[in-house]
């Protein structure tokens, strides 16, 4: 299983990052997947592994790879070692009623890493809907060549909230997300509410995205652009130079923010951003 333990000459380190899955379809179409049920791992064994050897792989719960037409409707995806849901490389692809758990309250650097509840990776065409889903990482991702999807009427229960990216890890091509909508989002608890991180002097563009109707409930940042992005789980010797080079970002709106912060209402780490646009933020502090 060499392969899934470290990043193939050449392969992007997301593709790399989500090889394995429990469950993985691939080339399928005109498929539906439907519970009750669903798919549970013992992940809390494989986290601690995680955190201090991150080159280590797990497995994903749940993986569409290279499908069309499908529908995922009312299944419960729990403690997985990795992402729990990966839509890669898909179109038409429809998911409403999820459910995600991971059984962990902690974040930051000793949580559960890339344990993402809904990971979207060069798709197009996808909807999320009237789902509740928890994590130690990101809880909804799009990632790099995703365009034309839409993420309505959920519940995010801590995690790290709605993100675009990361996109640009290690001089990765074609870091593309355009098209993209969240709307009716309630964030209890999670690091962010919504979030664009893209890597220290990376190449590539997002476009075309809209945040709307967020309630958020004691997130640590409501609103967080950062194009300096470098953790030290995935970079630990840094990112050295780019200074001058980022990802474009382009017509993004936040719109209709509500609810309160502990750290920072918005925080805004802009190296090439235009039509970044705000309206209707009112958050304030907790317990103010």
């Amino acid at each position: 299983g060499g392969r899934g333990c470290a990043e193939g000459a050449g392969e992007s380190p997301e593709v790399a990052r989500s090889h394995w899955g429990l469950l993985h379809c691939r080339n399928c179409s005109d498929l539906r997947l439907e519970g009750p049920g669903g798919l549970r791992a013992p992940g809390r064994s494989f986290w601690s592994v995680r955190n201090t050897r991150p080159a280590v792989r797990g497995y994903c719960l749940l993986k569409l790879t290279s499908c069309e037409r499908i529908a995922v409707s009312g299944l419960a995806l729990v403690n997985s070692p990795m992402y729990h849901l990966v839509v890669m490389g898909s179109r038409a692809v429809t998911v409403e009623r999820l459910s995600v758990r991971v059984d962990s309250d902690i974040l930051g650097d000793h949580a559960p890493h890339n344990t993402d509840g809904v990971s979207i990776i060069a798709s197009e065409g996808i909807t999320l809907r009237r789902s509740e889903i928890e994590s130690g990482d990101d809880n909804v991702v799009i990632k790099e060549r995703s365009s034309d999807i839409l993420a309505e009427d959920l519940l995010l229960v801590r995690g790290k909230g709605v993100a675009i990216g990361s996109l640009g890890e290690r001089a990765a091509e074609r870091q593309v997300v355009r098209n993209v909508v969240f709307r009716n989002v309630t964030s209890d608890r999670c690091m962010h509410g919504a979030r664009i991180k893209t890597w220290k002097g990376a190449t590539g563009l997002v476009r075309n995205v809209t945040f709307s109707g967020f309630l958020l409930r004691g997130v640590s940042v409501g609103i967080l652009i950062n194009q300096r992005y470098c953790p030290r789980s995935q970079r630990p010797e840094g990112c050295a130079g780019g200074d001058g080079r980022a990802i474009a970002i382009e017509d993004v709106l936040f719109q209709d923010f509500r609810g309160t912060y502990t750290s920072s209402a918005r925080i805004s780490q802009c190296v090439r951003c235009t039509g970044v646009r705000y309206e209707r933020v009112e958050l304030e502090r907790a317990g103010k």
